[in-house]
């Protein structure tokens, strides 16, 4: 069964939908979105073993000539790729429920 996670991006406004399926040693990975930087990387094949690194990532390597240095879909799909490969149990995934980063304590002043 693919897993699927789904992508508030409430900075610039877009929703991801992402879901991925182990098929021998690659997980297939797609990507339902509006962006158009995010639609340029919307299908990839990851290799396994370019999922341990975030120095040698596929995901990254892709994300980084056409996402935005502060968008968080690359960080999706990787959580989606480890849940594939058993990195990261779905039941905790699941119970975890959301994650996120909160702005509210940033300073205006």
């Amino acid at each position: 069964m693919a897993s699927n996670v789904k992508v508030n991006s409430k900075i610039c406004g877009f929703k991801h939908t992402i879901s991925g399926q182990l098929e021998g040693k690659t997980v297939m990975t797609d990507i339902e979105t509006d962006c158009s930087k995010v639609a340029k990387i919307a299908h990839m094949e990851v290799p396994k073993k370019q999922t341990f690194n975030i120095k040698e990532n596929y995901v990254m390597d892709q994300a980084k000539d056409t996402c935005c240095v502060t968008c968080i879909v690359p960080a999706a799909v990787m959580h989606v790729c480890n849940m594939e490969l058993g990195m990261l149990s779905k039941k905790l995934a699941k119970q975890a429920g959301a994650i996120d980063i909160d702005f509210s304590e940033v300073s205006i002043e």
